[in-house]
């Protein structure tokens, strides 16, 4: 399982700051979107690296404190959707971070707990130091600090697939 942070991470800028904490986007042109991941090229780059680790039976999730909404919108304007089923996207409102005080280590565990999943079959990514360093202090799985504030970066994209490489 990969567990996805959003803002900064799939996309190359912070929708929720860009939308000024909007719950809703709708209003928006679909050139924003395309922007915001990063133009049309990475947005390909994102489909093949998704599209890869889904055959090979990863699950995909995405765990975040923007709005389950927004991230769904986002994904849908930019072909992204398919990747990511509606039940494994968890915004700052979900049952998951709400109940978890929006603590992204302890929403992780609970993920994890309930697919029976140990350490070394889950990896977290996000571009927040303080919440990768909660991960790993926790001991709870395998995590990749995003370093670049624009995103994913090719080779990032390369360790991710690599980490889950057939055997």
């Amino acid at each position: 399982m990969i567990i996805y942070d959003f803002d900064h991470t799939i996309p190359s800028s912070h929708i929720f700051h860009a939308t000024g904490g909007a719950a809703e986007v709708g209003e928006f042109e679909d050139g924003f979107f395309i922007d915001a991941f990063g133009g049309e090229e990475r947005i390909l780059r994102l489909q093949s690296h998704f599209f890869r680790l889904k055959n090979r039976g990863i699950e995909l999730l995405i765990l975040s404190h923007g709005w389950s909404g927004v991230i769904m919108e986002s994904l849908e304007r930019t072909g992204l959707s398919e990747f990511f089923a509606s039940e494994n996207i968890f915004g700052n409102e979900s049952d998951l971070m709400t109940q978890n005080r929006g603590e992204k280590h302890r929403a992780i565990q609970e993920l994890m707990r309930k697919r029976s999943l140990q350490f070394d079959q889950v990896l977290f990514i996000d571009d927040d130091w303080t919440v990768i360093e909660q991960c790993k202090n926790s001991e709870t799985c395998r995590a990749l600090h995003v370093e670049a504030e624009a995103g994913l970066t090719e080779n990032e994209l390369i360790t991710i697939e690599n980490a889950f490489s057939p055997s």
